[in-house]
């Protein structure tokens, strides 16, 4: 199954249509907040959108539950685990109810952490990076227990490679 995962579009409706476009096969598009989209667009195009910290962004809940065969990923923007400083509370609370994987938004930087078996993903933003990367998005495929990502530019879909 595929994931197509994004966060911090913050109004760029193009990019989030570009991001689908390179992704036909996509089982699953996730939108990890602050989308700031209308919900009608987001629903529109199958988008499960969590909610973030802007006050009219589209989404129906800050955090979720997606299971993929055996694997449980938490969908949240991040915030209100204080990501910007730590994830040690995003950990813990991904301890405590044993999902699998975490996608999480919010810093505006990709990156990948790994504790034991359970990896904390940040796609990075589709708009705005706040490190030295291009505007970047995520691919998780899980397949009979496995569990491969990729990050991908937003603009031109070239895979990036040093995350």
């Amino acid at each position: 199954m595929k994931v197509v995962a994004f966060s911090d579009a913050h109004g760029n409706k193009a990019i989030v249509e570009r991001i689908i476009s390179f992704n036909p096969d996509a089982d699953y598009v996730v939108s990890l907040g602050d989308s700031e989209l209308p919900i009608s667009f987001l629903m529109d195009l199958d988008i499960i959108a969590i909610k973030g910290n802007y006050p009219r962004d589209g989404g129906f809940v800050f955090e979720s539950i997606l299971k993929i065969e055996d694997k449980e990923l938490f969908l949240t923007h991040g915030h209100k685990f204080g990501v910007h400083k730590s994830l040690k509370k995003l950990l813990h609370h991904a301890m405590k109810i044993e999902c699998d994987i975490v996608l999480y938004g919010h810093t505006h930087v990709a990156r990948v952490d790994k504790v034991n078996d359970l990896l904390l993903i940040n796609p990075g933003s589709i708009k705005n990076p706040r490190s030295h990367m291009v505007p970047s998005y995520l691919i998780l495929n899980v397949n009979e227990g496995s569990v491969e990502y990729i990050f991908k530019e937003a603009e031109t879909n070239i895979t990036i490679e040093n995350i």
